[in-house]
């Protein structure tokens, strides 16, 4: 029985020898594989372009404020709205070029934003009292408006009653010697 316990580590001890000797045979992946794992990288920065994109044009729309997650913009923010994982980003394949680009790109847009919870609460109710001052002025601008219009209504009315009575009077004077005068062509 030791013989054989002694045959099978020397089988083992060659063809450990016989491992070494081979140089590794580098792995290639099927192409089907290869295509599945580009078109799953394209389609994670299609989606977060979109959601770039979208994140801009709500900050145009808002004036300069992210109008949601409380005004806050993260890399997170960015993920979410994309509908991708976070941690993705610290995969090997995005680490140095997709990540990298979504963070440099997140630091030019908080350049033009407002941010922090006091801040766009203040922005929005800065916004809110010249809105709210505005409207002020136009309602006043249309009172004063109907007021003149109400005037001119009144004077209108006086002047078309004396407009009559002098027509009555120009009629009744007619049956003396006062002669109207021809139109004028």
């Amino acid at each position: 029985m030791g013989n054989q316990t002694g045959g099978a580590s020397i089988l083992i001890t060659e063809l450990a020898k016989a491992m070494k000797k081979q140089k590794p045979q580098p792995h290639r992946a099927p192409q089907e594989l290869l295509e599945s794992a580009h078109q799953r990288t394209t389609t994670f920065e299609a989606k977060l372009t979109k959601a770039m994109k979208d994140i801009e044009d709500d900050i145009a729309k808002n004036d300069g404020l992210y109008p949601l997650n409380g005004g806050r913009l993260s890399v997170a923010e960015i993920c979410r709205r994309a509908g991708v994982k976070n941690k993705s980003l610290d995969g090997k394949k995005h680490k140095t070029t997709t990540k990298v680009t979504v963070e440099e790109w997140h630091k030019m847009v908080l350049a033009g934003v407002v941010q922090g919870k006091k801040n766009v609460r203040k922005t929005v109710t800065g916004r809110a009292e010249s809105w709210k001052e505005a409207h002020r002025q136009v309602a006043q601008a249309r009172h004063i408006d109907q007021l003149k219009l109400e005037g001119a209504l009144v004077r209108n009315r006086v002047l078309e009653t004396e407009n009559a009575a002098l027509r009555a009077q120009l009629s009744s004077a007619s049956e003396g010697r006062v002669v109207g005068l021809p139109k004028r062509e």
